[in-house]
């Protein structure tokens, strides 16, 4: 059995369902431009008041573009007559904008199931059987246990089978999309579970950053970075019974992509690669009403959490004078706001001491598997950039010896990396 990971567009479609012979869970997501229509929708509805605005005709032909089988079209007709009938009953239930948002949007993706599982001939599974979650603070989280068991069961014994990808259900019953790149995780699970050869996730270029094979740990890193095809917790199920994640391109599937297992980058440089995460902003808690203070870091991290933010980077130094993180530029705002109702709510932060200090920074990391346990590659790191006149505002280096990471001001982004690469 393999598991393959695809995002369907309709010029797509002829492909995916070629790759897909028996033995294949197929995991499919939706492109950006309908899940726009469905979005389209839900504003109609929700936010104008304007049901009757909604993009329903629109939405009808790019699924009917995909196959004109009967039974096929009556699936969408039922569903968009359904998903009306939501729309137009959630203009006056007290029901949270976010679960409309994920209901109509897991309705999107298995509409995009349904095209591919019709082409193909193959049951569908609904992925919100498989994918247990609960309530977690600013997001729910899977439930790693109970999904697996049911993904052992549903899916047994099943020669071709197509899952909707990326969104699955609450104890109370509601839909939840996962998170970013939430496709790609259920299939890496899926793969767990089923005990499969391998998972294939296509993307839209050759492998990962032209490397024929990476470790999971290298991959790790690499994926930590927003331009990563997939996010890092798309890795961890696989990894963690050994199967092989091949990264393949969709418009080019002969091309031997990158394969992730085990064995790693068969080069024979200490560093595998250079990372550029820009679009940041490093904050900086700093000042004497946090040292010696316990709990002080918990506190600035618990803020964040609750405030939905994700950080990025994080830096401090054994005199507890100061913490800087790194979190997207679209929070920005967001992580101010929650580090000053901190300060001002918590009475071991002296408001008239602690200070809050931003900027616009990349995060640079370079990693390697062959970076543990080698002197000088730091010393390498910090004399690139200070031969090329980069100044480095903060730095971290996790103690696996993986991977070193500084933050450089965002107009030292492209020169920091130039200077970086020489050392792949």
């Amino acid at each position: 059995m393999i598991v393959k990971s695809f995002l369907l567009r309709p010029e797509r479609a002829t492909s995916i369902a070629a790759l897909c012979p028996a033995g294949t869970i197929a995991v499919i997501r939706p492109e950006s431009r309908i899940e726009g229509l469905f979005r389209d929708a839900i504003r109609a509805a929700i936010v104008e008041k304007n049901p009757s605005g909604a993009p329903y005709d629109a939405i009808r032909a790019y699924f009917d573009s995909f196959s004109g089988d009967a039974a096929y079209r009556r699936i969408v007709e039922d569903t968009l007559h359904g998903l009306s009938s939501y729309l137009g009953e959630g203009m006056y239930v007290q029901t949270s904008a976010a679960a409309i948002e994920d209901y109509v949007m897991a309705k999107c993706t298995r509409l995009c199931a349904e095209a591919v599982a019709s082409r193909l001939g193959a049951p569908l599974v609904g992925g919100t059987q498989l994918m247990i979650c609960h309530e977690g603070g600013a997001r729910p989280f899977v439930d790693w246990t109970l999904s697996r068991a049911q993904i052992s069961q549903r899916l047994a014994g099943q020669e071709l089978v197509v899952v909707p990808g990326g969104y699955g259900r609450l104890d109370s019953g509601y839909v939840v999309r996962i998170g970013r790149g939430g496709a790609h995780l259920m299939a890496s699970l899926i793969a767990s579970a089923t005990a499969a050869d391998c998972v294939e996730y296509y993307v839209e270029e050759d492998g990962i950053a032209g490397l024929p094979a990476m470790s999971y740990d290298e991959a790790a890193h690499y994926c930590a970075s927003s331009a990563a095809p997939f996010p890092s917790a798309a890795l961890w199920p696989a990894k963690r019974d050994s199967i092989p994640i091949k990264v393949l391109n969709i418009c080019n599937p002969d091309f031997p992509g990158t394969v992730i297992s085990e064995a790693g980058s068969p080069s024979g440089s200490v560093v595998s690669g250079v990372l550029c995460d820009s679009g940041l902003e490093l904050l900086t808690v700093y000042g004497t009403g946090l040292l010696g203070q316990i709990g002080m870091s918990s506190a600035v991290f618990s803020a964040m959490a609750g405030a939905g933010v994700n950080v990025r980077f994080i830096a401090q130094t054994s005199s507890e004078y100061s913490i800087s993180f790194a979190v997207a530029a679209s929070d920005r705002d967001k992580a101010v706001e929650a580090v000053s109702s901190l300060v001002v709510s918590n009475p071991h932060m002296p408001q008239d001491d602690v200070m809050v200090l931003d900027s616009s920074v990349a995060i640079l990391t370079v990693f390697g598997d062959k970076m543990k346990k080698v002197p000088g590659v730091s010393a390498k790191v910090y004399d690139a950039l200070g031969k090329a006149g980069i100044s480095v505002v903060a730095s971290a280096q996790g103690g696996e010896e993986l991977s070193i990471s500084v933050a450089v001001a965002a107009e030292d982004a492209l020169r920091a990396q130039n200077a970086l690469e020489s050392l792949a």
